[in-house]
């Protein structure tokens, strides 16, 4: 394992446990001081839509790829000769690097746009800025490119072994 699979695990690893561990938090302080003050939290619904949930949910993508957790259909690609493996891992692993720099770029025009537009919702009496949470696509997505790059050199290279993880 690289070093670069390393320190992408742990940084995954990480902040995905910190932000299950503070999410919960949040939504358990909202619902107390609901009950007790009569008023929460502004705005908890957003933060918890617009940039946690984004996080749990996006972040573990390029995570899945480095302990090679994603779902393969290899039904057919199983019963090629063991010389064409390499070219189908090849093929796949280039077709997710073209989709995936596909979905970085849309979503870094987008983050742009609305971090140009300074982006915000109305939250009760509270204003909301939501631009941030824009950007958490575009570092994931992007931490896949990396991760499919690293891909493609280990099937170029000979290094990539189908049953590492």
């Amino acid at each position: 394992m690289s070093s670069f699979e390393r320190i992408l695990k742990k940084l995954t690893m990480g902040i995905g446990v910190f932000i299950l561990g503070v999410m919960p938090a949040v939504i358990v302080a909202d619902v107390a001081m609901r009950n007790l003050f009569d008023g929460g939290f502004p705005a908890t619904i957003e933060l918890v839509s617009r940039y946690f949930i984004l996080v749990i949910s996006f972040l573990p993508i390029a995570y899945a790829e480095v302990k090679r957790r994603h779902i393969e259909a290899s039904i057919l690609t199983d019963r090629l000769p063991n010389s064409s493996q390499p070219f189908i891992h090849f093929l796949g692993f280039i077709l997710s690097f073209f989709v995936y720099v596909a979905l970085t770029w849309g979503t870094i025009l987008e983050a742009y746009h609305q971090t140009q537009s300074n982006a915000y919702i109305e939250a009760g009496t509270a204003i909301f800025y939501v631009w941030p949470g824009y950007w958490i696509l575009p570092i994931c997505y992007g931490l896949m490119v990396l991760v499919l790059v690293m891909r493609l050199v280990q099937v170029v290279t000979g290094r990539f072994n189908q049953e590492s993880a």
